[in-house]
C-alpha cells in the first residue's frame, strides 16, 4: 500500500480499536494494514449476513445456544419450554 492510496476517516468504538491494535501486533502489521486485510478478507469471502439463508442462521443460533435453557412467553406468562 502506498501513501498515495486514498484515505477514509472511520469512527469505531474504542473497544473495537483496542482489539484491532492487539490483533495488528499479534500479526506483525500496522493498524492500517490489519484493518485493510480484514476488510479485504471479508469482501473476498463473500460474507454478507443479509444473504445467509434463514435455515443456516437458525442452525448457527442453535449451535451457539446449546446448553442454555429456553424460555418461551405465552400470554405474558413466562414458561419453560418442554
Amino acid at each position: 500500500m502506498a501513501r498515495t492510496d486514498p484515505q477514509i476517516n472511520l469512527r469505531v468504538p474504542a473497544e473495537l480499536k483496542k482489539k484491532l491494535e492487539i490483533l495488528a501486533i499479534e500479526n506483525s502489521r500496522s493498524l492500517n494494514a490489519e484493518v485493510v486485510t480484514r476488510l479485504e478478507n471479508s469482501i473476498e469471502s463473500g460474507f454478507d449476513s443479509a444473504r445467509i439463508p434463514t435455515e443456516e442462521l437458525m442452525m448457527e443460533l442453535s449451535n451457539r445456544f446449546k446448553g442454555f435453557s429456553l424460555v418461551m412467553m405465552e400470554n405474558k406468562d413466562i414458561k419453560k419450554a418442554p
